[in-house]
């Protein structure tokens, strides 16, 4: 579940999700509703064959704070850490 396998595709493993959310977020901070708002309308709607929920959302969330890719603000705005945006 964590990484692909030959039964788990890239894009439902939470390592492959990471990505996808990476590609959302870009340079911004930005609020969880409209991350997942965000991320909903680029690939879930047309694009993944077996979308996530949002609980595996929030799980794939967890594991990327885990492993230092993405850190909150004092206003609960999430943010890549490997960038560091000035939006922060």
């Amino acid at each position: 579940m964590i990484l692909p396998n030959k039964y788990v595709s890239n894009s439902e493993s939470l390592i492959g999700l990471g990505a996808l959310i990476l590609d959302v977020m870009g340079k911004k901070s930005i609020p969880l509703d409209k991350l997942w708002k965000a991320f909903e309308k680029k690939y879930t709607i047309n694009k993944l064959n077996n979308p996530p929920t949002y609980q595996k959302f929030i799980l794939t969330l967890n594991l990327m704070f885990m492993l230092g890719m993405i850190g909150y603000t004092d206003e609960g705005e999430i943010y890549n850490e490997n960038l560091k945006s000035n939006n922060k």
